[in-house]
């Protein structure tokens, strides 16, 4: 029981010395600004490339439902662009009705 006790208080000693120090340090804090860019930066990316996929996808819904309208069925679409417009028309669906 006492180990337990003597673990847990050398333990908040090191987290708390560990914190102090990295919150002092000038080489941690660029780490820290140049990190938070960085996934700033892929989040942005990340986002541009899910409203391309997205519009893609869109226009890939409005040009297969006229297709399909005036010719033989045409295979679902895949990846990406197949996922949102399966995405889309289940949200449809479920505010259609």
């Amino acid at each position: 029981m006492s180990s337990q006790f003597i673990q847990r208080l050398i333990h908040q000693l090191v987290n708390q010395f560990v914190v102090k120090g990295l919150a002092e340090s000038k080489t941690f804090q660029r780490f820290a600004v140049r990190t938070q860019s960085t996934v700033e930066e892929a989040s942005k990316k990340g986002n541009e490339y899910l409203n391309q996929a997205t519009e893609e996808a869109l226009k890939a819904t409005s040009t297969t439902t006229t297709a399909t309208a005036k010719g033989p069925p045409q295979p679902p679409l895949r990846g990406v662009p197949g996922f949102f417009v399966a995405m889309g028309k289940e949200i449809r669906k479920d505010f259609s009705g």
